[in-house]
């Protein structure tokens, strides 16, 4: 599920000048999304290899949205002179209920990122395609990736599902935990370089 930072800047880049072309009036307060699209090692439709390539598959709960990140700076030209754009990346809070796959610390409020976010402008929301930011107070099922540092990211489509429970004790019962509790049991693991994290057991 990994893209390269290179081909993420010039995404980046397309999708800003995309937005900036359809525009919207400085007076409408409707926030805009740019959607980019990824180009990832594996199929993301494909729960089998989704959880194959995940460092982590756990249901989570959000406790927070702590910000976001502007990370990899480039510098463009605009009809406006020059500017400074960077990928977001939005900051979290998140309590592990289950692990499904990894051995992450269960009951302890994690801090966690996710690639896409709030552009630093404020203009846009910049996300992958068929992609979404997890809302606070509700039960995911998050498939994640250990960092170099030991820090956690959620990355990509499908990297998180929202559980439509409204309590702890209904996840078990519901279609998509059974569905990656199964396809964790059928993963296609990917030979990728991976990192522990230091929020595991």
């Amino acid at each position: 599920m990994k893209l390269f930072k290179k081909q993420f800047v010039l995404l980046f880049i397309l999708a800003l000048l995309i937005v900036g072309l359809v525009g919207c009036s400085e007076k409408e307060k409707v926030m805009k999304v740019a959607h980019l699209h990824g180009t990832f090692d594996i199929n993301v439709d494909n729960v089998n290899e989704v959880v194959g390539d995940a460092d982590n598959v756990f249901v989570g709960y959000v406790d927070k949205i702590e910000g976001t990140e502007y990370k990899f700076p480039v510098t463009v030209e605009t009809e406006n002179g020059t500017k400074e754009v960077t990928s977001p990346y939005t900051n979290y809070s998140i309590t592990v209920v289950d692990n499904i796959k990894g051995r992450l610390k269960k009951n302890n409020s994690i801090p966690m990122q996710k690639s896409g976010g709030i552009s630093e402008d404020s203009d846009i929301y910049i996300l992958y395609e068929d992609d979404s930011l997890p809302e606070e107070g509700k039960y995911y099922i998050f498939n994640t990736y250990n960092q170099p540092d030991g820090s956690i990211l959620i990355s990509g489509p499908n990297s998180n599902i929202v559980l439509n429970v409204t309590d702890k004790s209904e996840i078990v019962s519901s279609k998509e935990y059974k569905k990656y509790k199964e396809a964790v049991k059928n993963e296609v693991k990917t030979d990728r370089k991976r990192f522990s994290s230091k929020y595991s057991n």
